[in-house]
């Protein structure tokens, strides 16, 4: 994913947060991209606060369930608010929103298994993993 400028990132921010953003456009790059945006504006601990009810009423109304097995995970949207932040210190802050995604994406802050070079997957995917965050 490539953006080409700041409104095409907003709309899809703005869409994810109204709840309509269509359920195939939420992607990782869509997860990444929401969670910077939220790190620009807030703390990593509000990020969270904020992801966590607007991720479960997302998933509500694209009929994802939020239970045991699908939907909301905990450990997994604190760790990448955690990377999301790292990545954040290391590249600054001073970018548009559109270099700081397309930078995000093409770095190796963006692999969609990350999480498991710090997690054991059985850990991970844990019914306590989705509830709460383990370390």
């Amino acid at each position: 994913m490539v953006y080409r400028s700041n409104e095409e990132v907003e709309s899809l921010v703005r869409s994810f947060l109204t709840c309509q953003l269509p359920v195939e456009a939420w992607t990782h790059e869509a997860h990444l991209t929401v969670g910077i945006w939220h790190l620009l504006r807030y703390t990593p601990i509000e990020t969270l606060l904020l992801m966590r009810v607007n991720i479960i009423s997302y998933n509500q109304s694209v009929n994802t369930p939020n239970n045991f097995e699908r939907g909301y995970h905990e450990t997994l949207t604190w760790f990448w608010i955690k990377t999301l932040h790292e990545f954040l210190e290391d590249f600054g802050r001073e970018q548009s929103l559109t270099d700081t995604c397309n930078a995000l994406f093409s770095s190796k802050w963006s692999d969609r298994n990350r999480a498991l070079q710090f997690y054991e997957r059985e850990k991970l995917f844990s019914v306590e993993a989705r509830a709460r965050i383990i370390e």
